[in-house]
């Protein structure tokens, strides 16, 4: 484990939570631990750790809060770390627990991640009385900027700056923010579930937002939600018996392979197994069909979008391209039984009597699969 990279020893540990229930985590290496209300942890790696991060701000805390949480933490004989930094908005927490490199498995990563957490229960319990200094102005929870030794703060307005207009909305878990656009770094502070904020630019993935009060930040904007736009679903994924089923990819499967023992061709109660795939480009092989048949490509393709329906990391291009090519088959069939009805001397009305139900199927199913890759 000497040699292991900081990438590499990341992409371990990423592996390790995707096996562990209750644990997700994102690109930005932002771990969420499910609970009410979910727990943050940022992830970051160096030559020698693997470090674990949470941060939270307390507004309108003082002093006593600082010191009542610092001394609440042994000084020494432990890798866990804390600090507490007071400005005029009020107190941000970090604390840090991390393993080296050199030691790094499963079970010295999860017991490091579990100090951590117990960690941040026992700053949630740790009670002091003082009297609130600062009374952040609304629509930001927290003012992000820490100061440094020696360093001001200039005050947060109390009032939303004119012309102040809300784009975007802090989702229900809550969001980290960043001084830059840079997981790399430490994030500076977390945002409270509902607050209002204005994207002023993006990059990536990154938009830079504006508070009513002026504060600015970097954050996650494939988490924010839309101002004026319908919440999206608390999730896309419906878990049956540790199984994660993505229901519109699953449904459009299931349809497509339905299809390939419907009728394609009622005329002669055809089904894909006996349809020939030359009938695609060769309206002359459906009276004299011959394997390959096209049932056991649509089986083929029905059973691969099945398979990413349940996986745990799906493949969206992939989905869609089962979606893609499960309409082209169909619209190919169409088309040659559209040219070899009108050929017959049959009116293009005609069509829809020699067809089966199973294409209509079919159709629908690929463009359910599409549909479903963009969730």
């Amino acid at each position: 484990m000497a040699d292991i990279t900081p990438k590499k020893a990341l992409e371990k540990v990423a592996g390790w939570l995707e096996d562990e229930s209750g644990f997700t985590i994102d690109e930005s290496g932002t771990v969420v631990i499910d609970g009410d209300p979910p727990l943050e942890l940022g992830l970051s790696a160096d030559d020698g750790r693997v470090v674990v991060t949470h941060v939270t701000a307390e507004p309108g805390a003082g002093a006593g809060r600082a010191d009542a949480v610092i001394s609440a933490f042994p000084d020494r004989g432990t890798t866990m770390h804390a600090t507490a930094a007071v400005d005029r908005a009020g107190v941000v927490i970090t604390v840090t627990n991390h393993v080296y490199v050199d030691g790094l498995n499963r079970q010295s990563f999860m017991t490091a991640l579990n100090e951590l957490v117990a960690a941040v229960d026992t700053i949630d319990r740790t009670p002091v009385a003082e009297t609130r200094v600062y009374e952040p102005a609304a629509g930001v929870a927290q003012n992000p900027e820490v100061d440094a030794p020696g360093e001001t703060t200039a005050e947060i307005a109390a009032e939303p700056s004119s012309g102040w207009t809300p784009t975007h909305r802090v989702p229900s878990t809550g969001m980290r923010a960043w001084a830059e656009p840079d997981p790399s770094q430490q994030p500076v502070t977390r945002l409270e579930p509902g607050v209002e904020l204005v994207v002023t630019e993006q990059q990536g993935d990154w938009a830079r937002v504006v508070g009513s009060n002026d504060w600015t930040g970097w954050i996650d904007a494939r988490r924010l939600q839309e101002i004026g736009a319908t919440a999206p679903a608390s999730s896309s994924t419906v878990k049956l018996g540790g199984i994660e089923l993505r229901p519109l990819p699953l449904i459009g499967a299931a349809a497509l392979l339905l299809s390939a023992f419907l009728p394609w061709v009622s005329v002669f109660s055809f089904n894909s197994l006996e349809v020939p795939v030359a009938f695609l480009w060769d309206r002359e092989t459906l009276l004299a069909p011959d394997a390959p048949y096209l049932g056991w490509v649509i089986i083929g393709i029905a059973v691969i979008a099945l398979a990413l329906a349940v996986m745990k990391n799906p493949n969206p291009p992939l989905l869609s391209l089962m979606g893609i090519l499960a309409v082209a088959i169909t619209g190919a069939f169409l088309v040659q039984m559209t040219i070899a009805t009108t050929d017959s001397g049959g009116a293009l009305g005609d069509v829809f009597e020699f067809l089966g139900i199973a294409p209509w199927v079919s159709l629908g199913a690929g463009v359910v699969l599409i549909a479903g890759s963009k969730k």
